[in-house]
């Protein structure tokens, strides 16, 4: 009775293992995603065009209908800033 525990365990132990990478973050080291309203963001793109402007950011996501992107202040301190999806302007709220 012991030895089948054990056996069962283990089972479902490897079967766990093997199904856990479905449930991984689609977006983990994607440089892509799409939105829930169906809207696309090349998330190297944005990346590339903010530095561009000279926004030091680590990494942008879909806010709403804006992209919201992380940036790395000059006192080191990481702060989250709104911006407008088409021409990547600064939004204020």
């Amino acid at each position: 009775m012991i030895k089948s525990a054990i056996i069962a365990l283990v089972a479902v132990a490897a079967m766990g293992s093997v199904a856990a990478p479905a449930f991984a973050d689609n977006d983990m080291g994607n440089s892509n995603s799409n939105h829930a309203d169906g809207n696309y963001l090349d998330t190297d793109a944005v990346l590339a065009r903010l530095h561009e402007q000279g926004v030091n950011a680590t990494s942008v996501e879909h806010w709403g209908t804006l992209v919201r992107a992380f940036v790395i202040q000059s006192d080191g301190t990481k702060v989250s800033q709104l911006f407008t999806p088409d021409t990547l302007k600064p939004v204020a709220l």
